[in-house]
């Protein structure tokens, strides 16, 4: 059985998948208190090497272990580094963990909001006020914060509760003209909170498990090629069609062809199979990789996970008249296998296709209407664009369309295409839908692939002086991945870099 220290570098190294398997592994692998002092060994280790982000697991594994074990020094240690290496983006569970410490947290909060200053030290404030430990130093700080920003500071002092805020909070709501009523309202709740009854301290129940799946698949997206081929002999068979799936629109080489030609061929998983011939889009122009691929989709006898992968690793070539008929054939299939059919169809961007996709965008099931939205917007369906902004807030169980279908209106929304007009079409959306941050990059993104469909250069990204914007789209199958701090796949789902796809 691997070590607990061997389970966290598969995982830091995205090897591993972060979920409840890997947990139970961890807890179970031996007794709490050399489990508890391997994670934090750990944790102290340098994280250079590190492939992803997995400060959040070892807070949650630390504080699991805190439920039956005396609060550790060493624990509120990693969490006070934790806090220094994301000073803004400080979870509530990091908060939940640090919270039992009280008195003892003080000091190393106090040292930390120093070093982190003002602009960087407002979850650090919170985290001090929310333990309500008496102490002139935090006082002193929360107040310096109410002349640096009134309303985070008078937040955090009525949260603190110490009686001695109230004359300055008082001299403060003074100081506010009558004009600024939403600040006056916030000063005065917090002196309203300075009568409220000391709350008594219960830590929240904690289970380890509840925000973890119970499978991930290793992030394939950080991993090298060489380790990407290896996972191609695992004994999982929805690893190896993970990691099959994780050359989907790169350019092969001879090494990684054979190995995916090989899992086409002879894997005993169907959904590997699949997932291994639509990575092999990249060798059709080889008439024996091809062939082979019509001759699998023709195969009626076949699942349709293999047939479907078969179909969708023919785009490229999905005009040539053996692979229509197959497509259209597949198609006419209805189900899953229409699924796969509308999804080879929109991507290889043949027009003649377009005529399948606008009958779709009222189905019941939302993985038909997916590839309905994917296909009107790079068909650019105009006339269809009412239809696809009716996903922009649906209810389950179409809820999950959102994105789909602001990229897809971004490409096909009413408008000329040209670089002047593109910054209206960008208001125009966010006027019909607001638009979070995030969800204003995709649109951008969508409305320079809407010029590059032209053949007009981009604008958005052009400004933002990289090659390419690439905002998160839906996860890769078969299963998603956890999120992390890295390059995002192209929108069209592909899970590959927008440069290896259709900015290709």
């Amino acid at each position: 059985m691997a070590s607990v220290e061997e389970l966290l570098r598969d995982a830091a190294l995205g090897r591993l998948g972060v979920d409840r398997r890997l947990i139970r592994g961890i807890l179970e692998s031996q007794d709490a208190e050399p489990a508890f002092d391997a994670v934090l060994r750990f944790a102290r280790e340098p994280q250079d090497d590190h492939r992803i982000d997995i400060d959040p697991l070892l807070t949650d594994l630390l504080r699991h272990f805190q439920t039956y074990k005396a609060l550790s020094p060493h624990a509120l240690e990693f969490y006070i580094e934790f806090i220094r290496r994301s000073p803004d983006d400080v979870s509530d569970d990091l908060v939940q963990a640090i919270l039992p410490f009280g008195a003892a947290a003080v000091d190393p909060l106090l040292k930390l909001y120093e070093e982190l200053g003002e602009e960087q030290g407002a979850d650090v404030a919170f985290l001090l006020a929310g333990l309500r430990v008496r102490d002139e130093r935090v006082l002193a700080m929360l107040l310096d914060r109410l002349e640096f920003d009134t309303a985070d500071g008078a937040f955090a002092l009525g949260l603190y509760g110490d009686p001695a805020a109230r004359e300055p909070l008082e001299k403060m709501l003074a100081e506010i003209p009558e004009e600024d009523a939403e600040l006056r309202r916030e000063v005065a709740h917090a002196i309203e909170q300075l009568d409220a009854p000391e709350p008594r301290y219960e830590p929240e129940p904690f289970d380890i498990f509840a925000d973890y799946r119970e499978r991930e698949l290793p992030i394939f997206d950080v991993l090298p090629e060489a380790e990407r081929l290896e996972l191609l002999r695992s004994d999982d068979a929805l690893v190896r069609a993970g990691a099959a799936h994780s050359f989907f629109n790169s350019e092969l080489n001879v090494k990684s062809r054979a190995a995916l030609l090989e899992v086409a061929k002879s894997d005993a998983d169907a959904l590997a199979r699949g997932k291994a011939w639509e990575s092999l889009a990249d060798a059709t122009e080889d008439a024996a990789v091809r062939d082979a691929m019509v001759a699998v989709l023709n195969d009626a006898a076949r699942p349709i996970e293999e047939r479907g992968g078969a179909a969708v690793g023919l785009y490229g070539v999905g005009d040539r008249d053996e692979v229509r008929r197959a497509i259209e054939a597949l198609y006419a299939e209805g189900g899953p296998a229409r699924v796969k059919a509308l999804e080879a169809m929109w991507r290889s961007l043949w027009e003649p296709y377009a005529k399948f996709f606008p009958g779709h965008l009222e189905e019941k099931d939302p993985k038909l209407v997916k590839e309905a939205l994917r296909g009107a917007g790079y068909f650019r369906l105009t006339r269809y664009a009412d239809k696809i902004a009716a996903y922009f807030d649906r209810e389950e169980p179409f809820d999950d369309l959102r994105e789909d279908a602001l990229f897809a209106y971004a490409l096909a929304m009413p408008g000329e295409t040209t670089r002047g007009r593109v910054r209206g079409m960008l208001r125009k959306i966010d006027s019909i839908t607001p638009l979070s941050g995030f969800e204003t990059q995709l649109v951008e993104f969508g409305l320079d692939e809407r010029l590059r469909l032209h053949g007009l250069e981009p604008v958005f990204s052009a400004e933002s002086g990289e090659e390419e914007v690439e905002p998160v789209a839906a996860a890769p199958p078969p299963e998603p991945a956890g999120k992390i701090g890295r390059n995002d796949p192209c929108p069209c789902g592909s899970g590959k870099k927008y440069k290896k796809c259709h900015g290709a």
